[in-house]
């Protein structure tokens, strides 16, 4: 089921408005439209949700909140959450882009153990088409390490991560780490430095410029 973020900024006016209406007499509710949100072309521009606005203005920034196995059908993404931002909206359509990414932190919480290190790497990197990214990593390794190897795996998944960037437009970026299996790369990049249990990318967003 589709979650729909609202801004905090357009649900304090709403609830303005519905006062006023209480005072003035008529229901501004009753005069918003239903608009469709439409994935992005990654995913083949399928219905997502449906969301109430006044107009398309109050629609466009909307973000919406997708289960990955619902859009690709792998039971084995399950725990990963894909969000789409409208950023254009003809007649009742609000088309979107790919937003970010995100791994449940439940789904990693229940994989480390007490006598098991878990390494988390925060890279930014540069894509294709210039846009700035956040990527962050979680590697799950097989029992402690030591500090120094835990440098020594940062400094690899940021060489990997900055890699896989390169070749990506951010928005086939986010779609390749939500239909891809980038945690092989990783773990092949990190072999030779200590015994892994898996290795995550467990979010990606945009940067702002």
């Amino acid at each position: 089921m589709a979650q729909i973020e609202i801004d905090s900024k357009e649900m304090k006016q709403a609830a303005s408005s519905a006062i006023k209406s209480k005072r003035k007499g008529p229901d501004k509710w009753k005069s918003k439209k239903w608009y469709k949100i439409i994935a992005s072309k990654h995913f083949n521009n399928i219905e997502l949700a449906q969301t109430p606005g006044i107009d398309e203005e109050a629609v466009m920034g909307r973000v919406v909140s997708m289960n990955a196995r619902d859009l690709t059908g792998n039971i084995k993404k399950n725990q990963l959450m894909v969000k789409f931002r409208v950023n254009d909206v003809q007649g009742l359509n609000a088309n979107t882009e790919l937003h970010s990414v995100e791994l449940q932190p439940s789904a990693t919480k229940r994989l480390t153990r007490r006598r098991a290190s878990k390494v988390e790497s925060v890279d930014n990197v540069l894509c294709k088409d210039g846009t700035r990214a956040r990527i962050k990593t979680i590697a799950l390794c097989a029992y402690k390490i030591t500090r120094s190897q835990e440098s020594a795996i940062r400094a690899a998944i940021k060489k990997e991560v900055e890699k896989i960037a390169r070749n990506y437009d951010y928005q086939d970026l986010i779609h390749d780490l939500v239909v891809g299996e980038h945690g092989n790369e990783l773990m092949g990049s990190t072999k030779t430095i200590a015994p892994m249990k898996r290795i995550d990318i467990v979010k990606a967003i945009k940067l702002r410029s």
